[in-house]
């Protein structure tokens, strides 16, 4: 039965190319669909073709294209019975002969020739037992038996799985044997054809030799028309050698203005074809990902069976180690109206699984490997600034932007330009993967606020019974505010941590900071007026054994 079917299939194959008329049209690139390590493209082309079985050429495709992608459809009064991915060899294109050739060149020429042929059709003959092989393969995986409707006993049901998992096995090798004996036959093929085109040429070593043709990447459409027909058919295939990634600008006027969020997208592709005046679609999702949903296995819990090791070397006391903690534009003339923008002719459309920006703007991309930089957004967020002022490593303060309802923007990781009063002040990193509702943006130092951190005591007492000594410091810091608006400031400090129990620290006063216990950090959140200073002090105590060095400088 098998054999029966393969060899059905094996005729229905030669027949269709034996009677097929063949008709190659040219082709544009309509639309792209760009993904961030891939793209889908979309050809469009129009078509004559007489009653009967035609073949629908479109050449010059991308050699990167994956092709389980190819699909085809059309319209017109015609049915699309197969699509198909193929190399044409080049024609040769022998130089003009100064004389005749020597039998001996011609015979080999006749040989070479003849072999070639032969070639060709055991090439044919491989790839239709391939995809005879899989389409068997494919009615096996697509059995109900195999999606778990059929097998009444488990008994019944492991022997239909070994003899599913044998034939593919089987089928598997199969297609690896001949896949072998294609890449033996395409090296031969390469060889002779090289040392027929030798042949051909040699009554003119004084004429330079052509280099020779690349193959030519074709997809095939089989169509069947029952009388004269004109018809438009489209393709579309998905590529390697493309994608895109997100980039931002970041720009605000003062820290009274929100921030406008400028978002694009570098594009780039080196598919061996052009896109010329196509209309793109960037999408976010990354079809090579795995769509199997994650089935959860049993969980079971036991308990843990452990042994005691007693070690007979020295005995290790844990006090005896310490170490330091660190913790709308106005009418006028032409020239009066401000200039549009890419990204007014981008909308954002929200799939079931991923977010696609669809730009109305025709857009050339070349094979080039370039990024070509597309804006595809611009949005303004509320904002609200704040001084971030850590005086005990960096006597400036740095101006940060907590961005709120951000959410919304559909926005992916990658790198953000900032622009401060139209200054370009430096780089940033966007991570929407934060669980955050605000998103903080650092946009540099601000000199505008002078600050100074000083150690105004530092007192040691000693016990008079006993090897106790009590340290006591206190720091002031102060901030003034030289701006001529408000500020809301961060200000943060902190305190030592002991690590073993003889060493005790106590704060004594935080001077209206609020206090972590667990970090030791000190943090004061206020604002200053214009023109104002403000002093900020705490105070702590270290109680210790006088007689050991604390590895801490105070």
């Amino acid at each position: 039965m098998k054999k029966f079917v393969l060899s059905t299939v094996i005729f229905m194959s030669i027949i269709i190319n034996l009677s097929a008329a063949e008709i190659t049209v040219k082709s544009k690139v309509s639309n792209v669909t760009v993904f961030p390590g891939s793209a889908q493209i979309t050809r469009t082309s129009t078509f004559s073709a007489g009653s009967g079985i035609n073949e629908i050429v479109f050449e010059n495709v991308s050699v990167y294209l994956n092709t389980s992608s190819i699909q085809a459809k059309g319209k017109g009064n015609f049915t699309i019975l197969d699509v198909k991915f193929r190399y044409k060899q080049p024609e040769l294109v022998l130089p003009a002969q100064n004389g005749e050739l020597p039998p001996k060149i011609v015979r080999e020429i006749s040989l070479l020739e003849d072999s070639l042929a032969y070639l060709n059709f055991d090439l044919s003959d491989i790839t239709t037992q391939i995809d005879a092989y899989n389409l068997e393969k494919s009615i096996l995986l697509n059995n109900q038996l195999v999606k778990g409707n059929g097998g009444d006993t488990i008994t019944e049901l492991k022997a239909t799985m070994e003899y599913f998992r044998l034939r593919i096995n089987d089928i598997n090798s199969q297609v690896q044997k001949l896949r072998k004996q294609e890449f033996v036959m395409r090296k031969n093929y390469n060889r002779m054809n090289l040392r027929l085109n030798d042949l051909k040429a040699y009554n003119q070593q004084q004429n330079p030799v052509q280099p020779a043709k690349s193959p030519i990447p074709q997809i095939v459409v089989v169509v069947s028309c029952d009388a004269a027909v004109n018809g438009n058919i489209e393709i579309s295939y998905m590529v390697n050698n493309a994608g895109w990634s997100p980039s931002y600008d970041l720009k605000t006027t003062g820290i009274d203005q929100p921030v406008q969020l400028i978002y694009k997208a570098d594009v780039w592709q080196n598919t061996g074809e052009d896109w010329e005046n196509s209309k793109l679609r960037l999408s976010t999702i990354t079809p090579s990902d795995n769509n199997v949903k994650p089935v959860l296995p049993v969980f079971y819990l036991n308990y843990y069976n452990y042994t005691t090791t007693t070690s007979t070397g020295g005995s290790i006391n844990k006090k005896d180690a310490c170490a330091e903690k660190t913790n709308a534009p106005s009418l006028g003339s032409a020239y009066e109206v401000d200039a549009g923008y890419a990204y007014d002719y981008t909308s954002a459309i929200q799939t079931m699984t991923n977010v696609e920006f669809d730009i109305k703007l025709p857009y050339s991309v070349p094979s080039d490997g370039q990024v070509h930089i597309i804006p595809i957004q611009n949005e303004t967020i509320p904002t609200t600034y704040v001084y971030h002022i850590v005086p005990k490593l960096e006597s400036q303060a740095f101006l940060v932007a907590k961005l709120t309802d951000w959410q919304k923007l559909d926005l992916l990781p990658g790198n953000a330009n900032i622009y401060f009063d139209g200054t370009f002040v430096g780089e940033t990193q966007i991570n929407p993967a934060t669980l955050s509702d605000t998103l903080e943006l650092a946009l540099g130092r601000d000199r505008s606020l002078q600050i100074q951190r000083k150690q105004t005591k530092n007192e040691t007492l000693n016990k008079l019974v006993g090897n106790t000594a009590t340290k006591t410091i206190t720091y002031e810091i102060s901030v003034k505010n030289t701006k001529m608006v408000k500020t809301d400031i961060v200000l943060q400090d902190n305190i030592p941590l002991s690590l073993v129990e003889e060493i005790k620290v106590n704060l004594t006063d935080k001077g209206k900071a609020n206090h972590s216990e667990s970090t030791g950090l000190l943090q004061w959140n206020d604002k200053l007026a214009a023109g104002e200073t403000k002093k900020y002090s705490y105070t702590y105590t270290v109680e210790y054994d006088k007689s050991k060095p604390i590895n801490f400088n105070f």
